[in-house]
C-alpha cells in the first residue's frame, strides 16, 4: 500500500514533468492552430505557434484596454451636449481620422464593417486626448496624471505585440498592473 506522502509527492513530480515537457517549444503546443480542416500549422512550425500563442495574451489584454479607452472618451468628452465630443480632439488626430476613413472608402471590399471615428484612434492617440483634454473632465475621473504615464509607457509594449513580437510574462504583468490601475480608479 503506497502511503500518502509517497502518492503525493508522486502526483507532484508528474505535475513538474509535464510541466517541463509542455515548456519545450520544439514539441507540438497543446493549443493548435488549424488554417485548414486538414492542416494544424502548430505541427510543422510549433515554436511560431507556441510564441503566438504567448502574445495573444498581451494582444487580448491591450484589445480589451484600447476598447476601454475609447469608450472611456467618448463618454467624458460627450458630458456636454453642447460640444461634441468629436469636436474637442485635437485637429491633427482629427485629419489623421479623417485621412484613415478615406483609406478606408478605398478598402471597400474589404469586410471591415462601418467603424465610428473612435475605433479608428490608435493607442498614442488615444493617450494624447486624455492628455490634452484633461480639463474637459478626465480630471474629475482620474484626478492624476501618473495613469496617463503608465499607459503612455505601455506604448513600446503595444507596438512590440502589434508588430508579431512575443513579450516577457513579466512585461505582460506589466500590462496587468498598469490595468489595474485605470480599473481601481476608473470602474468599467
Amino acid at each position: 500500500m503506497i502511503a500518502d506522502s509517497q502518492l503525493a509527492l508522486f502526483l507532484m513530480l508528474g505535475q513538474s514533468a509535464e510541466r517541463a515537457v509542455r515548456a519545450d517549444p520544439q514539441l507540438v503546443p497543446a493549443q493548435t492552430l488549424p488554417i485548414s480542416p486538414s492542416i494544424d500549422i502548430a505541427e510543422s512550425l510549433p515554436e511560431v505557434v507556441s510564441a503566438a500563442n504567448q502574445a495573444a495574451e498581451a494582444y487580448r489584454l491591450f484589445f480589451v484596454f484600447e476598447a476601454y479607452l475609447r469608450e472611456l472618451i467618448v463618454e467624458v468628452l460627450s458630458n456636454d451636449p453642447a460640444v461634441p465630443w468629436w469636436d474637442k480632439i485635437p485637429a491633427d488626430v482629427r485629419k489623421d481620422i479623417g485621412d484613415l476613413e478615406e483609406t478606408e472608402e478605398t478598402k471597400s471590399w474589404m469586410a471591415l464593417g462601418t467603424r465610428d471615428k473612435s475605433s479608428l484612434m490608435t493607442y498614442p492617440q488615444l493617450i494624447r486626448v486624455i492628455d490634452e483634454c484633461w480639463k474637459d473632465g478626465f480630471v474629475d475621473l482620474l484626478r492624476d496624471k501618473t495613469l496617463v504615464q503608465e499607459a503612455r509607457a505601455l506604448s513600446h509594449l503595444r507596438n512590440t505585440v502589434a508588430h508579431m513580437t512575443p513579450i516577457s510574462d513579466e512585461e505582460i504583468e506589466r500590462v496587468r498592473l498598469t490595468m489595474r490601475d485605470w480599473f481601481r480608479m476608473v470602474a468599467p
